[in-house]
């Protein structure tokens, strides 16, 4: 039976090991970086989503004041100006305050459509999650793998200096 030279032997354990470092470097930080840029975008999302709540909350407040001031009579014309002008920004457009209806239609629309961009980044971030856990998958079989290979590495390293003694 032929005998394997232990030089070969060696070179195949630095091989392994030097696999086990590419992956490492390479494929597994890559793969890290990846992770981390999807936890940034997931957390901007959330803080999207909860300035838009604010943004649906503030209109609310806006309406409910209308009504209130609509309660004790008829509009100052400079009041009721100036509150158009706020609702304007909001609603981008300058709409009358005398139909009361037709404000509450334009915000109804307004919060609908801020309601619908939520939905949309709480489904990016449900897609994103799953993506997430995909690469998280991933990196773990990839690490899984470079710890074999390291071993193995270290196994046929290992294999020279036990030939050593067997010749000894």
């Amino acid at each position: 039976m032929p005998s394997v030279p232990t030089w070969l032997v060696v070179l195949t354990g630095l091989l392994f090991n030097i696999s086990a470092a590419l992956i490492t470097h390479f494929l597994i930080d890559g793969k890290t970086n990846q992770l981390n840029s999807l936890s940034m975008q997931m957390k901007n999302n959330d803080k999207e989503i909860s300035l838009l709540w604010v943004q649906i909350e503030g209109i609310e407040r806006k309406r409910e004041t209308l009504y209130l001031l609509r309660n004790q009579g008829p509009l100052d014309a400079v009041i009721a100006l100036q509150f158009s002008r706020l609702l304007a920004l909001h609603l981008h457009e300058q709409i009358s305050l005398e139909d009361v209806q037709l404000v509450d239609t334009k915000i109804d629309a307004y919060q609908a459509s801020i309601r619908d961009e939520i939905d949309n980044k709480f489904f990016l971030n449900l897609e994103l999650v799953e993506l997430e856990m995909y690469l998280q998958s991933e990196v773990s079989s990839l690490r899984n793998w470079s710890i074999f290979l390291q071993m193995i590495g270290l196994s046929l390293i290992l294999a020279r200096d036990l030939s050593r003694k067997r010749l000894a």
